[in-house]
């Protein structure tokens, strides 16, 4: 693989990674809050604080979802590359890369006095990456047949 082939191919999800880190303090439910709160409370104008908390939660659950959905896909794209062959292991080896930095996400964040890891959010990350490979999978097995 040559650095331009890297750099088109797997730069983006090492970056993304690197994004989604648990060291990244900017996606702490307390940093995401003085940005979700206030929107929410403009939109939902006579919601309760504890409708806007769930809200809240439920939206940082979305974009765990989202978060490892993405990275699945661009894992798939790195090893697909340049290729018009489908291969059924990139989908396998995308997954176990995902599933398992999902993995090592929450656990790092059992150390990170601003975070807390959960087994929850490893299964929303999980659910992410399985939702994304099955489409990819059903996807290219409607091409080859």
């Amino acid at each position: 693989m040559n650095l331009w082939n890297f750099i088109i191919y797997w730069l983006p999800p090492l970056a993304w990674m690197v994004i989604i880190s648990p060291t990244n303090k900017l996606l702490n439910a307390n940093s995401t809050s003085h940005f979700f709160i206030p929107v929410l409370k403009w939109l939902f104008p006579h919601a309760d604080q504890t409708t806007i908390d769930l809200l809240h939660i439920g939206i940082r659950k979305f974009f765990h979802f989202f978060n490892y959905a993405l990275l699945t896909i661009l894992i798939c794209r790195a090893f697909r590359g340049k290729s018009i062959i489908w291969r059924p292991q990139w989908v396998i080896l995308a997954g176990m890369i995902a599933i398992g930095y999902g993995a090592l996400d929450e656990y790092v964040q059992n150390f990170i006095p601003s975070r807390t890891g959960s087994l929850r959010d490893w299964l929303i990350d999980s659910s992410g990456v399985v939702c994304v490979l099955s489409i990819v999978s059903a996807r290219n097995t409607k091409k080859m047949g």
